[in-house]
């Protein structure tokens, strides 16, 4: 019964992305803009799945994260033009390195504060970029004039490669959560979160497997904000807001946190009707938080079971 389970979630998966690779072969330029967004808003949540779905961290940081990425990249790159794999390396290498630390003091907070204080990270990326004006353009922004290059391929310009690079770094981000979600780490987490005392009379040394799933959470976002920033060709604070850390944390706790495909479809189909309240100008991150709100009280994550990975609620058990 589980083995039928998982070679569907697998079939829905594989339709799913090649679903969208064919999108990206037909649909023209101008729309790819927008399903480009919706994939990289996926990536983020994808990260933060490793934060909340494996190791139960609540993180308001993701924004921040993907804008140290995006900053990293943009201002290495006129100093390293044609270096783009190395730059990602030390982007993503760097917010790993940062994440894990923060991670491990924060274990001394409740839960409840571990989302104050990852909200304080936000807060002081943004300060930090306005208060390093001359190096960032502060509220101004800056200008990525360098474009990614890779090798064989070279310099990498127009919509469709950013597309399926975009798409391309969510499926690895996919394989990479199922991956860790089986193995032995993705059971330390699991069992963490489920039962700290347990875990730690097994010998599980809880805040360090979770800065582990804090750094890769980080780091995975880095890539995101690396790539966003050289396609949209310009960058600035307001980019990487907590405005993007509540969207990512909207979508996975509507498609379920440990899940891997109510997550991406969440940002799919929520985002494609969320584009429409542009009109509420500032307001929109207190709209995004009353939607959190609700979620978390009557979504997925609110009675999750988190044996195996799974999480439950009222209409059943998904993956």
């Amino acid at each position: 019964m589980a083995a039928s389970a998982q070679i569907g979630t697998r079939a829905a998966g594989a339709s799913l992305f090649g679903l969208l690779a064919a999108l990206g072969c037909i649909l023209p330029n101008y729309e790819l803009l927008a399903v480009s967004q919706h994939l990289f808003l996926a990536v983020n949540v994808m990260a933060l799945n490793f934060c909340l779905g494996l190791g139960g961290q609540v993180s308001l940081a993701q924004g921040a994260f993907c804008g140290l990425g995006a900053y990293i990249s943009a201002l290495l790159h006129p100093a390293l033009p044609g270096a783009s794999l190395a730059i990602a390396a030390i982007a993503s290498g760097s917010t790993y390195a940062l994440a894990a630390a923060v991670s491990r003091p924060l274990e001394k907070l409740g839960e409840g504060f571990l989302a104050m204080a990852t909200l304080g990270v936000t807060l002081i990326f943004t300060n930090l970029i306005l208060s390093l004006e001359s190096l960032t353009g502060g509220t101004a922004g800056m200008m990525v004039d360098f474009k990614l290059a890779l090798p064989i391929i070279g310099p990498i310009s127009g919509d469709k490669p950013y597309y399926f690079l975009f798409l391309g770094l969510l499926l690895v981000s996919v394989l990479v959560f199922a991956r860790v979600r089986s193995s032995r780490l993705g059971r330390a987490l699991l069992a963490c979160h489920d039962d700290p005392e347990a875990a730690s009379a097994c010998g599980v040394h809880r805040a360090a497997v979770r800065s582990l799933a804090f750094g890769l959470g980080g780091a995975l976002s880095a890539l995101a904000g690396m790539l966003q920033a050289h396609y949209s060709g310009f960058v600035s604070p307001g980019q990487y807001s907590l405005e993007l850390s509540l969207k990512a944390l909207l979508f996975l706790v509507i498609g379920g946190p440990g899940r891997i495909l109510g997550p991406i479809l969440a940002v799919l189909i929520l985002e494609t009707a969320l584009s429409n309240i542009h009109f509420l100008g500032e307001a929109r991150v207190l709209f995004h938080g009353l939607l959190l709100g609700l979620a978390l009280l009557w979504g997925p994550v609110r009675t999750f079971h988190t044996g195996r990975g799974r999480f439950t609620n009222t209409a059943g058990t998904g993956t």
